[in-house]
Parts: C-alpha cells; sequence; structure tokens
C-alpha cells in the first residue's frame, strides 16, 4: 500500500470542506504533552475515499516510545466470507524499528471518534510485534452503514477521526529458544526415559521450515 492523496498534509490551520467528489485529505493531529500515547487521524472528504474503494490505506508515520508506527485503514472490509461493509483498522509497526532479536508486546484500543456526542467507539488489542509479525490483526469496528448514518457522530462535515491508544509497549530480547523432545515411557518399553534437547541460537533467523540433527533414542533415530 503506497503513498496515495489521502495521506496529504495541508499546512496547520487549512480545511476543505467536501464538495461533491473532493479528494481525501487525511492528516495526524498534533499530539499535546499529555497525548505523547495517542495518535489521532483526521481523514476529510471521507466519502471520496469510500468512491475510490483503494482497499488499505495507511497514516503517516508517527513515533510512540521510540517506534515508529502507522496506523492502516479500510473503510469496505468484509469479514471471511460475509458481505456486510465494515471499517476496520490495524496497527502496523515500522520495519526499521525491528531487529530479529527483538520483541515488542504492545496493548493499544483503536477508536472511531463520536465527533458529535463523545460516544466513540472502540476496541482494546494485545499484539507481539515481530519481524514475522510486524502488523496487528484486523479489528473490524463497525458496519460502514453505521458510520455513515447521521444521527452517528463519526461523519460530520465529511470528515472521521480515527484514533490509537497506546495503553502498553514494552520492548524486550528474544530470548534463544531451546525445543525439547520428551519420550515417554509406555507399557514399560524402555527402561528410562530419554530427552533430546535442541538448542537454536537464533530462533528468529530462521527463514523457513527447519530441522534439528538426526539423533538416536531406544534404538530409533528421529
Amino acid at each position: 500500500m503506497g503513498a496515495s492523496s489521502s495521506r496529504g498534509r495541508p499546512n496547520q490551520g487549512q480545511s476543505k470542506k467536501s464538495k461533491g467528489a473532493v479528494a481525501p485529505v487525511a492528516w495526524p493531529v498534533p499530539p499535546s504533552p499529555m497525548q505523547q500515547t495517542t495518535f489521532k487521524w483526521r481523514i476529510d472528504g471521507f466519502s471520496s475515499l469510500l468512491d475510490k474503494d483503494e482497499g488499505w490505506i495507511q497514516s503517516s508515520v508517527f513515533e510512540i516510545s521510540g517506534l515508529n508506527w502507522y496506523l492502516k485503514l479500510n473503510p469496505r472490509d468484509r469479514k471471511s466470507g460475509g458481505k456486510s461493509e465494515y471499517v476496520s483498522l490495524r496497527l502496523r509497526l515500522d520495519d526499521c524499528s525491528l531487529r530479529s532479536d527483538t520483541v515488542v508486546e504492545a496493548s493499544f484500543k483503536f477508536l472511531i471518534y463520536d465527533q458529535s456526542y463523545g460516544k466513540h467507539y472502540e476496541h482494546q488489542v494485545s499484539h507481539t510485534f515481530q519481524t514475522e509479525s510486524t502488523s496487528s490483526g484486523t479489528s473490524c469496528m463497525i458496519p460502514l452503514r453505521t458510520l455513515k448514518e447521521q444521527s452517528s457522530g463519526f461523519l460530520v462535515g465529511n470528515s472521521c477521526v480515527f484514533v490509537v491508544e497506546f495503553i502498553k509497549v514494552v520492548t524486550s530480547k528474544a530470548n534463544d529458544t531451546i525445543e525439547t523432545l520428551f519420550v515417554q515411557k509406555t507399557n514399560n518399553t524402555f527402561s528410562d526415559p530419554d530427552v533430546y534437547t535442541w538448542n537454536i541460537e537464533d530462533f528468529f533467523a530462521l527463514k523457513s521450515r527447519d530441522y534439528s540433527p538426526k539423533f538416536e533414542i531406544s534404538g530409533h533415530k528421529w
């Protein structure tokens, strides 16, 4: 998902009102000192974004806890096998913020702002970010038809506000992984239980399926 007109950021103070099929404008809302754990993404011209039906788009990069993140949005997502359209969100950690030996445990909330009544729609998520999984799972927030209802307060002046609020971010070193095969004694077949231990020095460097060296237990090779 590359750059699109939905990611442009106008000068502060500038605003655009929708008149027909106006290209969507999206930019992050600058946080105050008390909002360093929150990223707000305002999208103007939301109806034009629906007309384009581009699938997933993403915000500009933002920094939380010393890491670079992107908020991703799909305004016409569908659940597996379903026909109803949902407004869905994902959180992606920038590849440059991760190393193969690093794991980032994060808890956060997705919110769609109710700009009229303050009854925001939210969904809490926990995800382990690592080199093999830099994006959280898809969170189907609300049906698109609900967001478009005039009485909902989510879509005001053809503008929507999407938010990710971080609860906890913990970065840690990925420990060396040890895989142990236990051979259980059954019906006294073995006089003593045997154990084979496979030490993997750098588990996260593995690129595909791998096998241990051959080993022998109770006269059989494994």
